[in-house]
Parts: structure tokens; C-alpha cells; sequence
């Protein structure tokens, strides 16, 4: 039975080649770029996760790489897959860690509660704040493209070796 999750994985990481290919028009047509890049990104990852969940039949869709080494330990399966996206995303330094950082950045809408600053007793913000100034930098395209290409070279290796094994 095919993989319902490898058309998912390819399709975003096309649509991610495909953004890194356009010319931004301005800054903040780059800063659109920029964060749908990163989205289809985080889109392809999490889909080869449940790719391998469902190649391993796991019959789960995992979340991280930790979900999908539980999932594994708990039927005392073993997958070098997991184990190497386990390590990637152990290793702070790592593309993937990188790739996470910009996903949460993305979904940061504020730094504080939703009872705002106040406390307990503050009404709550219709309109979230963030400080621009104080969050990492958006990826800049260049590192962008090292990312996607490190995240398709990982589909292409594990496809392989899981093919052959």
C-alpha cells in the first residue's frame, strides 16, 4: 500500500524550491518569502515524521522525532531514522534546530499572558504585542535554501536505505 504522506512531502518541498527560486520585490515581500518558506518547510518535516510513523507501522502520527522514538521503544523496534532526526533535532546547532526556532517564531505572537501585562486582574489583549526588536532574526534566503536542501537530502537518504532494508 503506497504512502499516503510522500505525496505531502514532496509537494512542499517543491513549493519551497519554488519560493526560494521567485525574487522578493521588497522587504517585506521578502519577509513573506521568508516565513512561507519556513513553512513549507515545517510542512514537509512533520510529514516525512508521519511518512516514517506509517512506513514503521507505528499506526500514529508523530510529532518530533522523540514521538517517533517512543513510539518505536515501545514495541521494541529500533529505525536508524528515527535515531539520526532524534540527533538532529537533539543538536542546537543543527539545520533542524534552526528550522524549529524559525517555526516557533513564526507562531510567537506574544511574549506575555493573555491577561496582559498587568496581571491577574488586566483585561485581556484583543491585540497580541511583540517586541520586533527583541526576537531572532528571520532566516535570510540563503540559509533558507541550505536548510531545504539539507531536509530533502534526509527524505532521499532514508527513503533509500529504508527501501533497502
Amino acid at each position: 500500500m503506497p504512502n499516503p504522506y510522500t505525496g505531502t512531502v514532496a509537494v512542499a518541498l517543491r513549493k519551497s524550491q519554488l519560493l526560494l527560486e521567485s525574487e522578493p520585490a521588497g522587504d517585506l515581500h521578502r519577509v513573506a518569502l521568508q516565513d512561507a518558506v519556513v513553512l513549507q518547510l515545517w510542512l514537509a518535516y512533520r510529514a516525512f515524521l508521519c511518512e516514517l510513523g506509517h512506513q514503521l507501522q507505528l499506526g500514529a502520527e508523530p510529532e518530533s522525532p522523540e514521538q517517533l522514538a517512543r513510539a518505536l521503544g515501545a514495541r521494541g523496534m529500533a529505525s536508524a531514522e528515527a535515531a539520526e532526526l532524534l540527533s538532529l533535532a537533539e543538536d542546537r546547532e543543527s539545520w533542524l534546530a534552526g528550522l524549529e526556532a524559525a517555526w516557533q517564531q513564526l507562531w510567537q505572537f506574544s511574549g506575555g499572558s493573555a491577561t496582559g501585562a498587568g496581571g491577574a486582574g488586566s483585561p485581556t489583549q484583543v491585540i497580541p504585542l511583540r517586541d520586533l526588536g527583541r526576537q531572532p532574526p528571520v532566516p535570510d534566503l540563503p540559509a533558507l535554501r541550505v536548510w531545504r536542501e539539507s531536509l530533502a537530502e534526509l527524505v532521499r537518504r532514508q527513503r533509500a536505505h529504508m527501501e533497502e532494508c
